[in-house]
């Protein structure tokens, strides 16, 4: 594959829906769910420097604008599925990375090998980028189900919007805090 060939099969994210196994009247693309995920990671690290805390701005957005990008030639792996156990977890992870070493990077010579094998799988980890973005795609996961649920779509969208909502509330960062006390309440008026 060559770089003409990886942005043709970025392109694909715009088409491949989000949620595939449940009924939406508004289904994400994985391309809008990573912009969305952006967007709030900017905010939540926004709101982390204004803590006090240091945030690495070019790792933040490379993390969060290619955490899905895996997708292009896995598809949108159900997160039921996914995270069934920490085993499954694991197995997933694996099959992403053998699928896009061999669709994707095996064709890429050096440095450019090496380059998007960082972009690929430098996610969520435990550094600060890592958390906010964990925690921006469990928001805009958070998000997705609010407006499913007030479109009526309640089944299963009130049961994911309330597991979505404990891990948010287990969360060390003072910006996701900040996001449940002081902008989530607005969103649920508004969505």
């Amino acid at each position: 594959m060559s770089a003409a060939d990886y942005l043709l099969s970025v392109k694909k994210l715009n088409n491949i829906g989000r949620w595939a196994s449940d009924f939406m009247h508004r289904r994400a693309s994985v391309a809008e769910h990573s912009f969305s995920v952006a967007q709030v990671a900017q905010l939540l690290g926004i709101m982390e420097e204004n803590a006090g805390n240091k945030v690495d701005w070019g790792k933040l957005y490379k993390k969060a604008l290619n955490h899905d990008v895996s997708e292009a030639f896995t598809g949108d792996i159900l997160s039921h599925v996914k995270h069934r156990t920490e085993k499954m977890k694991h197995m997933v992870e694996e099959i992403e990375v053998l699928i896009a070493e061999d669709m994707l990077l095996s064709s890429f010579s050096e440095p450019y090998k090496e380059v998007f094998r960082d972009i690929l799988f430098d996610g969520k980890d435990s550094s600060i980028e890592g958390r906010i973005l964990k925690y921006a795609d469990n928001i805009d996961a958070l998000l997705e189900c609010l407006y499913e649920k007030n479109l009526g779509n309640k089944s299963p969208f009130e049961a994911k919007y309330d597991e979505i909502l404990a891990k948010l509330e287990g969360s060390e960062l003072l910006s996701v805090k900040l996001f449940l006390r002081d902008i989530l309440p607005d969103l649920e008026k508004r969505a």
